[in-house]
């Protein structure tokens, strides 16, 4: 059994993300569930929710070598529409070191899963960073081919 720390309302900071205020863990340096959150309160019992769950060995997240996979898969192998947009954010965040993915977007491009995967895009910058050049190079061609259709 995995030994956590289950969090409160005084563990959480506010913190500006992108132009939004949210509330984050303060001793808890990791992305996951409940931190960041917009609501301190719903965080808290998510966080703690996720907390037991480790303690009793049913965490089954997903980290965010895992989480890029996925999305870059997907892109690959689906025919939804929002791929294409997915795909142009995951090259230029690869290739320009300065370039932020944002949080703020026209929510109206993207269908599920494809909008959960393009908020996941804004706290994957290191991995995105990392992406095989034959991955960015699949990606690149699905830009074009799709462009040329």
């Amino acid at each position: 059994m995995a030994l956590v720390r289950l969090a409160n309302l005084n563990d959480y900071e506010s913190v500006d993300v992108l132009g939004r205020t949210m509330f984050k863990i303060t001793w808890c340096p990791t992305l996951c569930p409940g931190s960041p959150t917009e609501d301190p309160r719903i965080g808290l019992e998510l966080f703690n929710e996720w907390q037991c769950a480790v303690a009793a060995g049913l965490d089954n997240l997903p980290g965010p070598a895992e989480k890029l996979t996925v999305i870059v898969s997907w892109c690959l192998a689906t025919d939804s529409p929002d791929r294409v947009p997915l795909a142009k954010e995951l090259v230029k965040a690869n290739r320009d070191a300065g370039y932020v993915v944002g949080l703020e977007f026209n929510n109206s491009d993207y269908a599920e899963p494809g909008l959960g995967y393009r908020y996941e895009l804004a706290f994957l910058k290191e991995q995105i960073r990392l992406l095989a050049a034959a991955q960015v190079m699949q990606l690149q061609n699905l830009i074009q081919v799709v462009s040329y259709e």
